[in-house]
C-alpha cells in the first residue's frame, strides 16, 4: 500500500474517532439538559433574630420533608413576626419556609428558666448542632432527652449557633453563674477546637460539610447559562470542583486536632480540663456527648480517627465522653439533613443523640435522685 492511502486511511480513522466523540459529546449535552441533571441550587436559607436576641426564625426556600412548621406566605403569620423581626418582609418571598425559636432571658433556647430546685438541672451548652438549627424545639435533642428521662431532669438547652472555643468556655463560665445546674453536657462537633491564627487562615474552602455553600446563591434568582453555554461541561466542572473542596475540607477538619493546628488544639483540651474540674470541685457531673458529621456514616466516614483523637484527649482531662458515631453507622446521612443545603441534624438525628445521652447518663450512674439540692448547688467553689 502506498503512503499515500495509509495518510489517507489513517485520517479517515481520526476523522471517524472526532465525529464519534463530537456526537457522543452531544446527547451527553443533549440529555443533561433534557433531564436537568445540573447542580441543584437554592436560595440561601438564613437565620432571623431580634435585636435582643429572644426571638428568631430559620427561614428555607423549600420545605422537602414537611418539616418547617411555619409558611410566611401567609400575611397573618408573617405578622406575627414582623415587629420583632422586621427582616421577614425581604426574607419571605424567598425563603417562606421556617422555624419558630424562643429563648430565655439567658438567651437559652426555650421558655423562661425558673428556679425549681425540685429536678436536678442538666445544662447543655454546644453549637448549631445544639441549638437545633434548622429543628423545631420539641425535636432538639435537649427536648427529646428530658422526654426520654420521663421529666425527671430539668434540661436547659444553651448551645448558641457560632460558638466554638475559646468562647464556648466563656459561656460555660457564664451560664454556670446564672443557672447553677447540676450537670453540664458539652455536645461537641468537629469544627468547636480553637484555632491558631495561622491555622484559621488556611480556611479558604467553600463546603464545611454542614452548610452546601457552593449550592446557594444570594441574588434575586438562581444564575442560569447562556443557550451556548455547555450543561455537561458544567456538570463535570462541579463534580470536579465538588471533590477538590471535599478533599481539602477533609484534609482541615483532620488537622484541627493535630499537629498543624498544635496551639489551638491544646488550648481546646485546656478548656474542657477546666470545665470538669469546675464541675467536680462543685460536686456535679461533667459530660462530653460527640457529634458526627453527616458525610458518609459508613465505613469510608472520614473522620473516625477525629473522634478516637477527641475522646482520648477528652477522656484525659478528666472529661466522661460519649461517642454518637456508633449509633449513626450505615444510616443514610441526607434522610437525616434539616434540609439538602443544610446538613446540620434534623430532628430524627436529635433523638438518637438524644438516647446515647440517655444510655451514657444511666451508665454512669447519672440519676435523678443524685441530683444536688437547690441549696446544695453550687458547693465547693
Amino acid at each position: 500500500m502506498s503512503e499515500p492511502s495509509r495518510g489517507r486511511r489513517a485520517l479517515q480513522r481520526l476523522a471517524l474517532f472526532l465525529g464519534a466523540t463530537l456526537f457522543a459529546l452531544l446527547l451527553a449535552e443533549v440529555a443533561v439538559r433534557a433531564l436537568d441533571l445540573g447542580p441543584k441550587r437554592w436560595a440561601h436559607p438564613w437565620h432571623l433574630e431580634s435585636e435582643d436576641k429572644r426571638v428568631g426564625l430559620d427561614v428555607y426556600p423549600d420545605d422537602p420533608r414537611d418539616a418547617f412548621p411555619l409558611d410566611l406566605r401567609d400575611a397573618a403569620t408573617r405578622a406575627r413576626f414582623a415587629e420583632r423581626l422586621p427582616e421577614v418582609e425581604r426574607r419571605w418571598e424567598r425563603t417562606p419556609h421556617a422555624v419558630p425559636f424562643r429563648y430565655s432571658a439567658e438567651l437559652c433556647r426555650g421558655p423562661a428558666i425558673g428556679d425549681e430546685g425540685a429536678r436536678p438541672r442538666l445544662l447543655v451548652i454546644g453549637d448549631s448542632f445544639t441549638e437545633g438549627q434548622g429543628v423545631t424545639e420539641e425535636g432538639t435533642f435537649a427536648a427529646q432527652l428530658e422526654a426520654q428521662l420521663g421529666g425527671a431532669v430539668e434540661v436547659l438547652n444553651c448551645g448558641r449557633r457560632g460558638y466554638d472555643f475559646p468562647r464556648l468556655a466563656e459561656w460555660f463560665d457564664e451560664k454556670l453563674a446564672e443557672l447553677d445546674p447540676d450537670w453540664v453536657l458539652y455536645a461537641f462537633t468537629p469544627n468547636d477546637p480553637q484555632q491558631s491564627e495561622a491555622f484559621h487562615e488556611r480556611q479558604a474552602f467553600l463546603n464545611d460539610w454542614i452548610l452546601d455553600r457552593r449550592r446557594m446563591f444570594t441574588e434575586e434568582h438562581a444564575p442560569a447559562p447562556s443557550f451556548w453555554e455547555s450543561r455537561f461541561a458544567g456538570l463535570i466542572g462541579d463534580r470536579l470542583e465538588a471533590a477538590e473542596v471535599a478533599e481539602e475540607t477533609t484534609r482541615w477538619y483532620r488537622e484541627m486536632v493535630g499537629e498543624p493546628n498544635a496551639e489551638g488544639w491544646e488550648a481546646t483540651r485546656a478548656h474542657v480540663a477546666a470545665m470538669a474540674r469546675r464541675m467536680e470541685a462543685r460536686g456535679g457531673r461533667f459530660a462530653v456527648a460527640m457529634w458526627p458529621l453527616f458525610v458518609d456514616l459508613g465505613e469510608a466516614y472520614p473522620f473516625a480517627e477525629v473522634h478516637e483523637v477527641v475522646a482520648e484527649a477528652f477522656e484525659a482531662e478528666g472529661a466522661t465522653v460519649w461517642d454518637s458515631l456508633p449509633a449513626f453507622r450505615g444510616r443514610s446521612a441526607p434522610e437525616l439533613w434539616v434540609h439538602p443545603a443544610d446538613r446540620h441534624p434534623n430532628e430524627v438525628a436529635h433523638g438518637v443523640f438524644a438516647e446515647v445521652i440517655a444510655a451514657g447518663m444511666e451508665e454512669a450512674g447519672w440519676r435523678a435522685a443524685d441530683g444536688a439540692d437547690d441549696a446544695d448547688r453550687g458547693e465547693g467553689e
